[in-house]
């Protein structure tokens, strides 16, 4: 990884600049403020907020990309429900229905893991080491906590992240409904 970049544990300073990474990144339609809603609910504000995060950062301590966990899904999405869920429903119904589908899916990856990942990182990073910088940073803490597993779920069609995430030595084991779920056992 070149110089210019360094990890840290997020601040809540951060976390704007994790939003737009988060949009940018997308591979979700945002084609309205409450698709980007739900998007940074689901896959930002809800991990910062109760989870464990990591941000690659510039020479200006400007994130470039971030690693955020659940280290304890079960207990991640028990937060989830009572305070993200109600602020999906405030979107509207469809929106809602997503939220839940979402939480139905990672409560069935429990079996694969009992933590979870979704990072990003900006087009300007990636091709760097950043990104196996911020999987590295996350599989210490992960493993100076006694966590055994983590599991992540990616569009199956998602062929580079899923190159990456083989790359970093995670498995597949399962794919279905559009989506690759893939784990790693920390030593």
């Amino acid at each position: 990884m070149p110089d210019n970049y360094t990890i840290r544990p997020c601040r809540a300073d951060d976390l704007e600049t994790m939003r737009e990474i988060c949009i940018e990144t997308s591979s979700l339609p945002l084609n309205d403020e409450k698709d980007r809603r739900l998007l940074l609910l689901m896959f930002c504000d809800s991990y910062a907020e109760y989870g464990k995060c990591f941000v690659a950062v510039d020479e200006a301590d400007q994130p470039v990309g971030y690693i955020l966990c659940a280290e304890n899904t079960r207990l991640f999405f028990k937060d989830f429900r009572k305070h993200i869920l109600p602020q999906t429903a405030e979107l509207g119904f469809k929106y809602s229905l997503e939220a839940r589908g979402m939480v139905f899916l990672h409560k069935l990856c429990v079996v694969f893991a009992p933590s979870h990942l979704h990072i990003d990182l900006t087009k300007s990073a990636r091709g760097q080491g950043v990104g196996t910088k911020l999987m590295n940073a996350l599989k210490n803490h992960l493993a100076a906590q006694n966590i055994k597993r983590v599991q992540l779920t990616c569009s199956s069609g998602n062929k580079s992240a899923i190159g990456f995430y083989k790359k970093n030595g995670f498995k597949t084991v399962f794919r279905g409904f559009g989506s690759c779920v893939m784990k790693y056992d920390i030593k």
